[in-house]
């Protein structure tokens, strides 16, 4: 396939051959320490256009991490201003609290806050010596996914920080995690077909919130669990699906759609008819919905995550058939 979709009116790169060019000749410059070679400045160079940047934009603020594009801070702010739909504004920044206001033509759409002890819990590093930094970088990527993912055309917007990289005050990545990836490698959403996830050092623990194919894998570990120790609901299985839909859709702010391709990428099933006891106790338990002023609100890490699971659902939408199950 030659022919690609152009970046902006005066872009460069108009076919494969501009993209092969282009990173041809950043890689032969020596400036980029994380693409050393064409083939690793290409891959930059793709991301960042199938998001909407040029070719020097990806190279200095594109990473790729694990097999995943990680984007500066810096990029999605500018993506989100460059919008023209979307705007944000930080209404608070300290070194132990960062709050930012997202806006939809011209009108609040909700926050995003992360702070310092959100942080330590993710195990975010440099935290002490770039605190305000990190907690932009986190609180706007958490505000991209959340409230205005389509600036990104549905792709993951995650900072190199959650991806486990090092990095510093300007967001540059200092360190990034090397992770054995297996050939053929895909997220586990088919509970009777897991594929295998990256190696973990020893004694390490999945933070949350997780990515996409950590929780699909939680979910499927959950679920041959409870399937293994015949659990069951009885009676209650209805009452448990209405809650899971409810509070999923909750989410979304009722979007049935998003609802649907978050539960068929962790399950395998659309249609909640179609759960099973295990895998409707499995998603309930995740969603972790609790009691407050009379409503069922529901874990935010948990909306954080169904956020990420849906635009990695969208980006693959092409790949296969997601509502091969029908919907209900």
């Amino acid at each position: 396939m030659s022919e690609m979709v152009r970046y902006g009116e005066g872009g460069l790169i108009r076919s494969m051959a501009d993209a092969e060019r282009a990173a041809t000749a950043m890689a032969r410059s020596g400036y980029f320490q994380d693409a050393k070679d064409a083939a690793q400045a290409i891959v930059k160079i793709l991301a960042g256009q199938e998001m909407g940047f040029g070719p020097f934009a990806s190279m200095t603020g594109v990473y790729i991490i694990s097999g995943r594009p990680a984007i500066g801070a810096n990029l999605m702010a500018a993506a989100v201003k460059r919008s023209g739909r979307y705007d944000y504004r930080v209404t608070e920044m300290t070194t132990e609290r960062c709050a930012i206001t997202f806006y939809q033509d011209g009108k609040a759409i909700g926050d995003s806050i992360f702070t310092a002890e959100d942080a330590r819990k993710a195990g975010t590093k440099n935290l002490d010596k770039f605190a305000r930094n990190m907690l932009f970088a986190r609180a706007i990527s958490n505000g991209v996914r959340w409230y205005c993912p389509d600036v990104f055309a549905g792709a993951p917007a995650y900072t190199p920080e959650e991806l486990g990289a090092e990095v510093d005050g300007e967001g540059n990545v200092i360190d990034a995690p090397v992770v054995e990836v297996h050939p053929g490698q895909e997220p586990a959403r088919q509970p009777e077909a897991p594929a295998s996830q990256p190696s973990k050092p020893k004694g390490t623990q999945p933070t949350r919130p997780y990515d996409p194919w950590t929780l699909a894998d939680l979910i499927r570990v959950s679920i041959e669990r409870r399937t293994t120790n015949h659990e069951t609901l009885g009676p209650r299985l209805d009452n448990f699906k209405r809650a899971v839909v409810g509070n999923l859709e909750a989410c979304f702010d009722g979007n049935e759609q998003a609802r649907h391709l978050v539960a068929h990428y962790l399950t395998g099933k659309a249609s909640s008819k179609d759960w099973d006891d295990a895998e409707t106790m499995a998603l309930h338990k995740w969603l972790n919905a609790t009691e407050q002023d009379g409503e069922w609100v529901v874990d935010p890490l948990a909306c954080q995550e169904a956020h990420a699971v849906y635009n990695t659902a969208l980006q693959e939408q092409g790949q296969q058939t997601l509502f091969e199950d029908g919907a209900a």
